[in-house]
């Protein structure tokens, strides 16, 4: 039976099946985060669907790691494209709109860096399961390239250096003694994010001690991806063993959490490149030119 000849008790069913399936999937897709390689897919989620919180971004990465850009069925019919027929769905959550609320037919809020849609804070009374599809299961219209994010590497360089300058960090032109400008661009930026990851992840306060590493590890490379630098190397998680009472917010998913906030964070720090100056100065010194 279609979704439309449903009636409303069937469509709640469906809803609180499909809500429960996601659930289920995460809690086992945290179960596995340990993993490098579903790490590495966890982090590329979160640097490439920017428009999505780190939650979905995970649910993202570890259902169809290989996908480029979702949207859901109306919005990709916006778009001039259409869902194949036969096509399965990405499950992410989405805010439940509405004053009433249908008895296990939401999970609480995920609340660990999830964001809502602009506009969506008030009318929101839970979360539900949603499907997204990505653009390599439909077909029409061509769709625009996306405003590309690559910044040169050098640019990613001397802005890093006058963010830790301006930090007080009067050394950080030097890369293990040596002048960033005598290293190669690519190598210089991405040990420039690895340090100005592990400031932020250490003066956050709280990521315990064994995890700094592997959670600066992944701000950078989330970083780099974005900046188009490639990434440096990830490191295993400490926390994917450990386990707490609350199965919806394990410490695997608290640190990838963080780990894509702050990636995020540092490119928006380092921010686009500014032509006439390669990077050294910001955009408004020219406001006045």
């Amino acid at each position: 039976m279609g979704y439309k000849r449903m009636t409303p008790e069937k469509r709640r069913e469906l809803g609180r099946q499909r809500t429960a399936e996601l659930a289920a999937l995460l809690h086992a897709g945290y179960q596995v985060m340990g993993r490098r390689q579903v790490w590495a897919d966890v982090m590329r989620a979160g640097a490439i669907h920017l428009s999505r919180g780190p939650v979905n971004a995970i649910a993202i990465g570890l259902q169809d790691p290989e996908a480029t850009q979702v949207l859901s069925y109306g919005k990709w019919q916006e778009a001039g494209r259409q869902v194949r027929r036969g096509e399965n769905g990405i499950r992410i959550w989405g805010p439940m709109s509405g004053k009433t609320r249908e008895p296990g037919a939401e999970q609480a809020e995920p609340s660990t860096g999830e964001q809502l849609q602009a506009g969506d804070e008030q009318q929101a009374r839970g979360w539900v399961s949603n499907a997204v599809f990505d653009i390599s299961q439909t077909d029409g219209e061509p769709v625009p390239a996306r405003p590309g994010s690559a910044t040169a590497a050098q640019v990613v360089r001397n802005r890093l250096i006058a963010a830790l300058t301006g930090q007080g960090d009067h050394r950080a032109f030097l890369i293990a003694g040596v002048p960033a400008e005598a290293i190669d661009p690519e190598d210089a930026a991405r040990s420039l994010l690895m340090k100005t990851a592990r400031r932020n992840v250490e003066a956050f306060g709280m990521c315990p001690t064994e995890q700094v590493e592997a959670e600066a590890a992944a701000a950078a490379h989330v970083a780099a991806r974005i900046l188009g630098i490639p990434p440096g190397p990830l490191l295993a998680p400490p926390a994917a063993g450990w386990i707490t009472d609350d199965p919806n917010n394990p410490p695997v998913k608290t640190s990838a959490v963080r780990a894509i906030e702050f990636g995020r964070m540092l490119a928006e720090l380092v921010g686009e490149a500014c032509p006439c100056c390669n990077g050294t100065r910001h955009e408004q010194d020219h406001a006045e030119v």
